[in-house]
């Protein structure tokens, strides 16, 4: 019993330790202090656009910005981002329903 503690207690803070790093190397301005551990806000457009390049940036350069063994192997870039525009969509606020074609 004590060792299966002691081995989750190790996965549990492996995981704690590695949200932390990863929130620090792809969270645009990230302070290290959340609201709770979901939060970022994004309030424009161009806010947006430029978190999605910082992310695709950090992760084009990982190799070169970790310290520990963070990478990918992959013959190509290794990300790839799929991106679905619809034709049209209507959002009525009055009962939160979206209609999307």
């Amino acid at each position: 019993l004590v060792f299966f503690g002691l081995s989750n207690q190790l996965v549990v803070s492996f995981k704690e330790e590695n949200t932390v790093a990863f929130k620090h190397l792809f969270l645009k301005g990230y302070s290290g202090t959340d609201e709770d551990d979901y939060s970022c806000s994004i309030y424009t457009q161009q806010d947006a656009y430029d978190s999605i390049f910082y992310v695709i940036n950090q992760y084009r350069n990982l190799k070169n910005i970790s310290l520990g063994t963070l990478g990918y192997e992959h013959e190509e870039s290794g990300l790839k981002i799929c991106k679905q525009q619809y034709k049209r969509g209507t959002m009525l606020p009055s009962n939160d329903t979206l209609n999307i074609d």
